[in-house]
């Protein structure tokens, strides 16, 4: 196969891609995985930006309506039914409005024909059969108020700070998708322009339907020409108009200072020509990028390690945009007083590898990393599921990015990697990296209480920079191997086989166990974990922050013969990562690896419990740095919000392992972190090793042997310490930090709770019951609070507890009232819930097992849990049968006993005054 750079990129001929005479255009492919589903996305070529300004606010408006009311579907009645056949409404079918499109998702379970009649009615509907009833409307006017309410604060100033630069003299500035709340949105006897905008724009040429699944094709094309060949586009249609970002000859800067802005930073932002991938050319740009990107991120991640660095954090990367402009962003988190350092340090390492490009070494490493990251994702293509290929396939339509087959994807892709070279990536630097005041924009973040310097003094530190004086990158290569001399092969005393879970077992004389679980989900993933029960409950209150501290610490040194920075290079283009935890109950390891590389994998961990390192130039740093984030870390309410919750839960006890002060973290030391960290990794005896993913049992043995087998196994404390802190019950604590007009609220049950798996799905079950309630009553007939829901957690570190939560954010004067409102829908379930509820809740969870039963991820987490709780196959044979079980007794016993008024803890965080 011969690649021409101006060859088009041909489309997947898995796809089956049409339009009818309307304009109606439609993509149809079939994929197995996972069976019996089927994913829908309707994509409108539609947003914010076409509103008039009397509609402000509208393109989102209406995307709410879709599911308010159709020829099809009155009022609630299409939520009902998905929820019938286990369809959550916001976790599953759900929409979004952006300034240019707007998307319905929709994914069903099954692809029976009464289903897929219901999902075509749907889509059908919302092009052709919306009733937009005045009632309705204004019914949904305080919904969308309470969704808007919850994106105001600090991220709401910052775009309206922003976005007037960003979208310089352009539309997009005055399109926010949410809208105007007063003028329009919530505006009375106005819906004459909501209905305007449906004619106007809900029309089948600007409408794209997507149809990925376990399907008939030839039915799902007879169902689409069915559905949408009768809708017609409106006489004398609009034009749908594409609107661009303005050009701006000098450079716009703003320094941005909020009181809940919790540490400075620097933004250099470019703007550039968006790029879409439509032919080889195109491609090889893309796969050239994300090299680049690769490079220059690794570089000023070194740099920002180095002693006496002027700034804390740093990354460079291009990414689209609105309109025809995408990005180029280069930002860096800097210290206090020191901005025009820290942005001259950054424009400086950017002209450094504009100038001087980047070494052999790093761009080889680089590339190989990348070529195995394309070989990992060939062997993956056979395992993607349809909810994969479909977001693909959006972005596809939405952003114009390749769906091509994997026979020329993977072809081209191992070619271009070869092809490309340092020439390319120079290509890139010098495009994005510049010193242009045309389309730039600079924006200086910090808290109200900092000084900064004047937008021109940092506007001339960037112009003024000496590019003669910019001395080439001296960067240390490594080659040498993890380990020089390999350890002794470790016995395995007893080995055990679990059909049923499909587990092998091994138990090797050092006291660790090790649980396989070989799958076919991924054709190139291991997942790895080792835990024990023990982490910083054993560490005394005098070490205890040193304790919660100790393998973060004791990570910055590195491992055997290489400090942090070496050992990233010796690991080099492995496709591997490990880390060491300490929890307040366990500790261990957690990380992955491809099958190529599980043997670094392996190394890693064994160094991490044999040959951990102190490094305190880099603690140094850690510490100067950490003291700089964790200063004004408390200006954002919801880190002071979960601080006081988390003080309240421990008790204030000075076990809370709360956020650290700067006298704290001055009192840290390396020394006694070292030794705490040695104290639970000196020995592995009683760890218990996890590994799910692509690997056979008996050729993984000799790894395990050499380097599992082989770890020390002295003896050492196995259990946790239980301090006997309890939460409180029957308080409200109200926190007054927001400075937006917004309540966040929490009710939170807990005690003592049987943890046995009828028990854990009981009260998950009631939880999704509550969540349905409490979106009828709180959001649809109260207009209190968007997204209400509710939440349980149970665990068996240090007891059996349960936490079930209530959850919701709403005006400051309706909090109150709302909270007795949740606990009024709580009381009614403890006396009356409906079968027709139990069968949602119990067909969503069945559903969301079954396609979880084909993710690595998800058994890796079941494995787990089934450990540390001692239980395994009996639990796993039995789950079906045991969600079959719930009754509304069942449930309402459980909300009886656990969910009581006089108990329940309030949290809420409101505005300061």
């Amino acid at each position: 196969m011969q690649f021409v750079n101006a060859q088009i990129i041909p489309l997947n001929p898995s796809v089956k891609k049409k339009q009818l005479d309307n304009g109606f255009t439609y993509y149809i492919q079939k994929n197995t995985t996972p069976s019996k589903e089927v994913q829908f996305r309707l994509i409108l070529n539609v947003g914010s930006i076409l509103e008039d300004e009397d509609q402000r606010g509208f393109a989102h408006f209406l995307e709410h309506m879709a599911f308010n009311g159709s020829k099809h579907f009155p009022k609630n009645a299409l939520i009902e039914y998905f929820q019938s056949i286990g369809v959550e409404f916001g976790g599953d079918i759900n929409a979004y409005t952006g300034y240019d499109e707007t998307v319905y998702m929709l994914p069903i379970p099954n692809n029976e024909k009464e289903t897929l009649d219901n999902a075509f009615l749907f889509f059908s509907d919302i092009l052709g059969g919306l009733t937009l009833d005045k009632e309705d409307i204004d019914a949904e006017r305080g919904i969308i108020h309470e969704e808007w309410r919850t994106t105001t604060g600090l991220s709401d100033r910052l775009k309206k700070n922003m976005y007037p630069l960003l979208y310089y003299n352009s539309r997009y500035k005055d399109r926010l998708p949410i809208g105007l709340m007063d003028e329009v949105v919530m505006k009375q006897d106005n819906e004459e322009a909501l209905r305007r905008f449906y004619r106007d724009w809900y029309r089948p040429d600007l409408a794209t339907l997507l149809v990925i699944g376990d399907i008939d094709e030839e039915d799902i094309e007879k169902r689409v020409k069915a559905s949408f060949s009768g809708i017609t586009n409106p006489i004398n249609e609009r034009e749908r108009v594409n609107y661009n970002i303005a050009n701006h000859d000098q450079t716009l800067i703003k320094n941005i200072q909020d009181e809940e802005i919790t540490s400075t930073s620097v933004k250099i932002i470019t703007k550039i020509p968006k790029h879409k991938e439509k032919t080889v050319e195109d491609l090889k740009r893309s796969v050239a990028n994300i090299i680049y990107t690769y490079l220059v991120n690794e570089r000023l991640s070194e740099v920002s390690k180095q002693k006496g660095a002027a700034f804390m954090y740093a990354q460079s990367f291009a990414q689209g945009g609105s309109g025809d402009k995408g990005r180029y962003i280069s930002t860096a988190s800097v210290k206090s007083g020191s901005v025009i350092e820290g942005v001259e340090a950054l424009q400086k390492e950017l002209y450094r590898i504009k100038k001087y490009g980047f070494s052999s070494e790093e761009f080889e490493r680089k590339k190989s990393i990348f070529e195995k990251d394309v070989k990992t994702s060939i062997l993956e293509q056979s395992t993607l599921t349809s909810a994969q290929y479909i977001n693909m396939l959006m972005n596809h339509v939405i952003y114009g990015e390749e769906y091509t087959s994997t026979e020329f994807k993977n072809k081209f892709l191992l070619d271009v990697i070869n092809q490309i070279t340092l020439d390319d990536i120079q290509r890139l630097a010098d495009e994005y990296i510049n010193d242009r005041e045309k389309n730039r924009v600079v924006f200086v973040t910090a808290p109200s209480s900092e000084k900064i310097p004047t937008e021109q003094d940092v506007l001339k530190a960037i112009n003024h920079i000496n590019y003669d004086e910019i001395t080439p990158y001296e960067s240390e290569e490594i080659d040498a191997p993890l380990l020089t001399t390999l350890p002794q092969k470790g016995n395995v005393k007893k080995e055990e086989k679990d059909n049923v879970l499909g587990t092998t077992t091994l138990y090797y004389e050092n006291g660790v166990k090790v649980i396989l679980k070989p799958t076919t989900y991924k054709k190139d993933e291991i997942r790895f974990t080792g835990r024990r029960n023990g982490g910083y409950s054993l560490a005394s209150d005098e070490d205890f922050n040193n304790a919660t501290m100790a393998n973060t610490l004791v990570e910055l040194g590195g491992l055997g013969d290489f400090n942090q920075q070496q050992l990233e290079k010796v690991v080099g283009d492995k496709r591997v990562a490990l880390s060491s935890f300490i929890h307040r109950y366990t500790e261990g390891v957690s990380g992955f690896s491809n099958v190529g590389d599980v043997e670094t994998l392996l190394q890693l961990n064994y160094l991490m419990f044999t040959a951990p390192r102190k490094d305190r130039d880099q603690f140094d740093r850690f510490i100067e740095n950490k003291k700089e984030f964790n200063k004004n870390s408390m200006n954002d309410p919801e880190t002071y919000f979960t601080d006081e919750i988390n003080k309240v839960m421990m008790e204030n006890s000075p076990r809370t392992a709360t956020l650290l002060t700067t006298n704290q973290l001055d009192e840290l030391d390396l020394d006694k972190a070292y030794d705490f960290y040695k104290s639970r990794f000196n020995s592995a005896n009683g760890m218990v090793f996890i590994m799910v993913g692509s690997f056979e049992v008996d050729h993984l043995k000799p790894l395990l042997d050499q380097y599992l087998g082989s770890l020390p196994s002295g003896p050492i404390v196995k259990k946790y310490k239980d301090h006997g802190i309890r939460p409180p019950h029957g308080k409200i604590v109200d926190v007054k930090k927001n400075t937006a007009d917004k309540t966040k609220v929490i009710l939170r049950f807990t005690g003592k709770y049987p943890t046995a798996q009828e028990d854990r799905i009981g009260i998950q079950l009631l939880s999704d019951i509550a969540t349905i309630r409490l979106t009828k009553v709180i959001r649809e007939e109260m207009g209190g609070a968007y997204a209400p829901f509710a939440s349980v957690y149970v665990d068996n570190l240090p007891y059996s507890y349960y936490q079930f939560n209530i959850l919701f954010t709403t005006s400051p004067d309706q909090a109150v009232e709302l909270r007795s409102v949740a606990l009024s829908v709580i009381n009614d379930l403890k006396d009356e819930i409906k079968e027709e509820d139990i069968d949602k809740v119990k067909k969503s969870l069945l559903n969301h097992r079954s396609k979880s039963l084909e993710n690595n991820g998800y058994w890796f987490k079941l494995l787990s849990n089934y450990n540390q709780r001692g239980e395994g196959r009996e639990q796993f044979e039995n789950y079906s049968k045991d969600v079959d079980k719930i009754t509304a007794k069942k449930l309402q016993s459980i909300a009886k006993k656990y969910l009581k008024d006089s108990e329940v803890l309030t949290f809420m965080l409101s505005p300061q005054n």
